[in-house]
């Protein structure tokens, strides 16, 4: 009898254990896209990103911040928890900060993505403790050709690796013993890590590592790869798969600048894998993107940057995914070279403009995306760039606040189940319109589906302006010939298939309230006596339509 009540003893912690860890948030393959688990269920990350500044005391998050994030309809919070605040003596570490804002965030529904601003913050190390900026001969900077010191941790050096590695892991072994109800659900490894004003490290230990073989890892990884490369990796890969960095990859800043994401890549490995043995949360590195037009170490050089993601695949096997910061124009062309078979999809940082909450739709409905996150959205407060060509800000824009993105969170909150049900098949689309891209036709569920800017048909007066407003939604095949419009802006028209014509049997605008009551039929003026199904510019809304042929 002992030894039976012993045994089930030990298989009660067996499984206690063992569910406790399946337990845990995860990213798991879902057809042909990828699905963020939390809490046994798939969760999409209507995010935004805290003001760099903005959780660095308690009383600003609790008075300023949290209440905003929950007025824009955001479920998740993009974080940052400073190195110098956390160990500001070495050795000696303080999480109370952390443990507060862990507590506050729980309590009113928003998940947390905490930001390691750890070795590297924009590529600068503005965040490392002061101990550790005060100490060069132990914490050695990287050095332009000239040797003159950056305000940058060496990659190379085992110190800074060892501090750095340290401090993550005592937060992830924080917040395993505190978070006991997964507020937490993602890590992101430093932050938008990258070399500045130099394509490299020229101190003479990085020298040295430049001078030496390229590891096998790597060449052995582009080999296996090499139909599958980008263009430009394997334009400067000169085809051989041993000897030193200028042997393999040529004698250019461009070379240099494969070194460089190299060297930051198994940087990030080892803080990774470290890290995930105490507490295996999704792990992910963002960066910035490279400007057009500029050179490496004029743009951050070396980051997870759209021509370098098969550097970084090679050396962060323990990182879930890479994702792009995107404040710039030509929103297609930065979001397709991420939407990768190895690669989950998630935008951790958008500019918070007018532009937000449409291409928040696309993503989730084109990439299938696991979340999208406007930088300090909780500020509410609308950021412009120079203007881009084709694409503008549109929407409401009143003392500073922005609605579109709100209104769209609230269309995805709506149709959660939805989205996530036909997230990674071919049921599911997104399309994104302006003025250059007035119209995209897509086929899904065996019909072909003309998806055109509102303002094409000519009935608004700002159509007649040289740059419309960019529009945004997701189209969804629920059924055989049933489907969802959830968006703003865009109008659908149905292309005949062979002898026959394509009719809309109904259209049902459902309550963006609820999501689920009926509103109107809109079977008459609204759809243009039959014609096509629409919401207009400025209106963001769900229709559930059905078509058949005559």
């Amino acid at each position: 009898m002992k030894k039976l009540l012993t045994l089930f003893l030990v298989l009660l912690v067996f499984f206690v254990v063992k569910s406790t860890a399946q337990d845990l948030p995860k990213i798991i393959k879902h057809g042909n896209a990828y699905q963020l688990i939390v809490d046994n269920k798939p969760f999409l990350m209507r995010a935004g990103e805290l003001g760099n500044s903005n959780a660095s005391t308690f009383n600003y998050y609790k008075n300023y911040v949290v209440n905003q994030l929950k007025r824009q309809n955001i479920n998740t919070a993009l974080i940052p928890v400073y190195w110098d605040l956390i160990e500001p003596e070495e050795n000696k570490f303080d999480f109370s900060l952390v443990g507060d804002i862990i507590k506050l965030s729980e309590q009113n529904d928003i998940k947390i993505v905490f930001l390691w601003f750890g070795a590297w913050k924009n590529s600068m190390s503005c965040y490392v403790p002061g101990w550790v900026k005060g100490d060069i001969k132990r914490f050695p900077r990287a050095e332009s050709k000239d040797g003159i010191r950056q305000e940058l941790l060496s990659p190379y050096s085992q110190e800074n690796l060892k501090a750095d590695k340290k401090a993550f892991c005592k937060l992830l072994s924080f917040i395993k013993e505190n978070d006991k109800n997964q507020t937490v659900i993602m890590i992101q490894v430093e932050n938008e890590i990258a070399m500045l004003p130099s394509v490299r490290d020229y101190s003479k230990t990085a020298n040295a590592v430049y001078n030496s073989n390229v590891p096998a890892t790597l060449t052995d990884y582009l080999s296996k790869h090499k139909n599958t490369l980008t263009d430009s990796l394997k334009k400067y890969w000169t085809g051989e798969i041993s000897g030193s960095w200028e042997k393999v990859f040529g004698k250019s800043i461009y070379g240099e600048e494969i070194f460089t994401a190299w060297s930051y890549a198994v940087y990030v490995e080892e803080i990774a894998k470290a890290g995930k043995t105490i507490y295996n949360l999704p792990m992910y590195v963002n960066c910035a993107l490279n400007r057009p037009g500029k050179k490496p170490g004029e743009y951050p050089s070396g980051g997870p940057l759209p021509h370098l993601i098969d550097v970084w695949k090679a050396g962060v096997p323990t990182i879930e995914m890479l994702s792009p910061d995107i404040y710039f124009g030509d929103f297609k062309k930065w979001t397709k070279s991420y939407f990768r078979d190895d690669n989950p999809f998630f935008i951790p940082e958008h500019q918070y403009d007018a532009t937000a909450g449409a291409k928040a739709l696309y993503a989730f409905g084109e990439y299938h995306a696991l979340g999208f996150s406007p930088f300090s959205a909780e500020t509410k407060q609308a950021q412009f760039m120079p203007p881009v060509l084709g694409e503008v800000f549109s929407g409401e824009v009143s003392k500073g606040t922005l609605t579109e993105l709100p209104a769209a969170y609230n269309l995805i909150r709506l149709a959660e189940n939805e989205i996530t049900n036909f997230n990674g098949t071919d049921k599911m689309r997104g399309v994104l319109l302006d003025s250059l891209n007035q119209r995209d036709t897509i086929t899904i569920g065996g019909y072909e589906i003309v998806a055109k800017h509102d303002y094409t048909l000519g009935w608004s007066p700002k159509a007649k302006l040289p740059s419309w407003n960019l529009e945004g939604a997701i189209i969804i095949n629920t059924a055989p010939d049933e489907f969802m419009l959830i968006g703003t802006g865009t109008v659908l028209n149905f292309l005949p298939q062979k002898k026959e014509n394509i009719g809309i049997l109904e259209i049902k605008e459902i309550s963006t309230e609820d999501g689920k009551t009926i509103l109107r039929y809109l079977n008459g003026d609204e759809s243009h006596q039959g014609r096509h199904v629409r919401i207009p510019d400025g209106e963001w809304g769900i229709q559930k339509f059905k078509l058949y042929k005559y």
